[in-house]
């Protein structure tokens, strides 16, 4: 009997150690945590229905989900990553300052057959997967500005739609010809800033791509164009002023709102505006932010940083769940029981309205160069940009004259270049 025992645990031995690594542990149950927030895009209620989804299929790993409002979830990420301890093992990273944090997922994603960075957009995996050299998350989502028309408007007024590739000029002329200052309606709005798509697509930029030199950059031809062409566009009067979205924002007006209305013939606006305005009814056309002859053409998009944090106890078990949330299966999910428009092409093109005029209108500006990926890579554009601000608020409120433009920038570039030099140094050259 003894002999007879010792044989069958040898053999039972031998059984174990030819057993695939994990093998051993599959009766055992991992618990990973996931901190998120609920939006229009995916509701809590979604969310859960992600976990149990997943679940389904991996039994060995549960998903703790915790749902924080957004200020809240700011807060607990900021304190529990810089105290090294208490994070989630997975987590929307969205700000650039917990990059650091985040886990590098290149050795996992080279060994995992179902994932690849070129099933992504390109644009969005280099602005929100990529950050020196190493992938700290994948890209939740796609969201991009681009400029809604009005068709009731346009056409009352006699006025062409913009097409594809109207100019910054035409869209001047059209402002000036669809406005009606008298009863408080607008022809298009205004940038909500500089050395966005606009000034991009001039092909300007507040300093040097070094980020060492900010003459001839801030008040450089490129840039004295694009401040120009605001001028041209404020002096028009068929734009609301900064006093009127003040107003128009206390009361709970915003410039969707007014487009709905047909107060706004066009407004620079985004994906989720684009469905208020399918479900109210409204007629209406998408077009890129207006080109400039002989420039790239830019668009203000983004996505959202999905990473697992590097202190995880977990990891291989954190990136699987991450892998399914923010890969091809989760992305679905997320769209077919949210509003969420995948950062996966191949997944995106399974929208339910793909082939309406308006959604390959979109999908077309999320295939044009990013803003994000210049202000990605030079941290102290913000700073440069605060110390340059008059330039914006003169033009913004008519208190300069056209021929002043030049001179106005001159006179800023001194303390642009002190605020350059001083971000640069703080963030170590």
């Amino acid at each position: 009997m003894k002999v007879r025992n010792h044989l069958v645990s040898l053999a039972l031995a031998l059984l174990l150690t030819a057993l695939p690594f994990g093998a051993l542990a599959q009766d055992e149950t991992v618990t990973i945590e996931w901190w998120s927030v609920a939006s229009e895009e995916y509701s809590e209620e979604a969310q859960r229905g992600l976990v149990a989804a997943f679940e389904a299929e991996h039994p060995n790993i549960k998903v703790n989900l915790t749902i924080l409002p957004e200020s809240g979830f700011t807060e607990k990420m900021t304190t529990t990553l810089g105290a090294g301890e208490g994070a989630p093992d997975v987590a929307f990273f969205w700000d650039n300052n917990w990059y650091p944090q985040a886990l590098d997922l290149t050795p996992y994603i080279e060994a995992d057959p179902d994932l690849d960075p070129e099933m992504y957009f390109e644009g969005f995996w280099k602005t929100r997967a990529v950050w020196q050299d190493k992938v700290i998350g994948l890209p939740l989502g796609v969201g991009a500005n681009f400029v809604m028309y009005n068709k009731a408007v346009f056409d009352a007024a006699g006025v062409d739609y913009p097409t594809e590739d109207w100019t910054a000029e035409d869209y001047i002329e059209m402002v000036a010809a669809l406005a009606n200052p008298d009863q408080k309606t607008w022809g298009g709005d205004r940038p909500r800033g500089p050395y966005r798509a606009i000034w991009q697509n001039y092909g300007a930029f507040p300093y040097s791509d070094d980020s060492m030199t900010v003459e001839g950059y801030l008040n450089g031809p490129e840039s004295v164009a694009a401040y120009t062409w605001l001028w041209d566009l404020v002096a028009t009067d068929g734009t609301p002023t900064p006093a009127d979205i003040e107003i128009l924002g206390t009361e709970g007006t915003g410039p969707i709102d007014l487009f709905m209305a047909g107060r706004l013939a066009m407004a620079t606006l985004n994906q989720g505006h684009m469905l208020n305005a399918v479900e109210a009814g409204v007629e209406f056309g998408i077009v890129p932010e207006p080109q400039v002859a002989d420039s790239e053409r830019y668009v203000n998009a983004w996505s959202l940083t999905c990473s697992v944090w590097a202190g995880t106890e977990h990891p291989d078990e954190a990136y699987e769940f991450l892998s399914y949330w923010v890969g091809a299966e989760g992305q679905r999910y997320l769209m077919e029981n949210g509003n969420l428009f995948p950062s996966i092409p191949e997944v995106l093109k399974e929208y339910k309205d793909a082939d309406t005029d308006y959604a390959q209108a979109f999908f077309k500006v999320l295939d044009l160069k990013q803003v994000a990926e210049w202000a990605n890579d030079h941290p102290c554009k913000g700073t440069v940009l605060r110390a340059a601000n008059d330039a914006w608020d003169l033009v913004m409120l008519g208190e300069i004259g056209r021929d002043e433009i030049q001179a106005t920038l001159d006179g800023l570039v001194p303390a642009s270049q002190a605020a350059l030099d001083e971000c640069r140094e703080r963030l170590g050259g």
